[in-house]
């Protein structure tokens, strides 16, 4: 097919129907009419691209049921248990203790054949990330000389240990700018929860609830970053669709079977 590509349009597809059907079900939704104009909106949007048809087909998801947000008692939950589990953590001053806290406790999401266990996100927060294009010791000395860093969050729940970042590599001089989604977009925290929690850092609403990647006058001013950290599946998959031709991100995320 031409225009956008994927990395497989059936699977793409088939993901994005199997994510918004699960959604629905989870919230309780038993219309057939709901599924069937869905699923058409999903095909509608199939040459797009991928970063469309998931974003789009959520904004039709929310516009048919009437509900803006419907994963808010989820994410405070989410962001419930995070709390509690920080609170029995025992962090030094290596800001990587940091980096891999975030990195880990990025497994909260919604999609094909993922069921979020909250005994699964406390056993596994702990875990050792895999070091890919850098490691420990490089990138311990390139956050120790970084005066500027974007940060794009993602989920709620591990959004509690992205403050714990972000608030470290503040204490460390760093001017850090929080990028987050003016709108809701499945469980990911948004711009007004975001900015609640300021302290010490700057928070940038984005134009709408796709990825910053997504944007080119965000992306003009991320350029401008000693560096971006970047969370989350989803903002990887655009920057490869999009392209962006940025150097200076880092990318944090757990892979999951899709």
């Amino acid at each position: 097919m031409g225009g956008p590509r994927y990395v497989s349009v059936s699977d793409c597809l088939l993901c994005a129907l199997e994510s918004r059907f699960s959604e629905l079900r989870r919230l309780g939704i038993s219309d057939v009419r709901v599924f069937a104009d869905l699923g058409k909106a999903v095909m509608d949007l199939a040459s797009l691209g991928r970063a469309a048809v998931f974003i789009e087909s959520f904004n039709s998801m929310v516009r048919m049921i009437g509900n803006a947000d419907p994963h808010a008692d989820e994410k405070a939950m989410l962001e419930r248990v995070a709390s509690e589990l920080i609170g029995r953590l025992r962090l030094g001053d290596d800001v990587l203790d940091y980096v891999r806290l975030a990195a880990s406790a990025n497994s909260v999401d919604i999609h094909e054949g993922y069921d979020f266990r909250v005994e699964d996100f406390v056993d596994r927060i702990l875990e050792e990330p895999i070091w890919l294009g850098t490691d420990p010791a490089s990138l311990r000395s390139r956050l120790g000389n970084v005066r500027s860093v974007a940060y794009l969050v993602d989920n709620a729940g591990e959004f509690q240990f992205d403050l714990l970042l972000i608030r470290k590599l503040s204490s460390m001089g760093v001017d850090v700018v929080v990028y987050a989604r003016s709108r809701p977009y499945e469980v990911d925290v948004t711009y007004d929860y975001v900015a609640s929690l300021a302290r010490n850092f700057r928070v940038r609403a984005l134009p709408g609830n796709y990825s910053a990647f997504w944007y080119g006058d965000v992306v003009n001013e991320l350029a401008g970053y000693d560096l971006v950290i970047s969370k989350g599946l989803d903002n990887l998959e655009t920057f490869m669709e999009r392209k962006p031709g940025l150097d200076n991100v880092l990318f944090l995320f757990r892979l999951s079977a899709r």
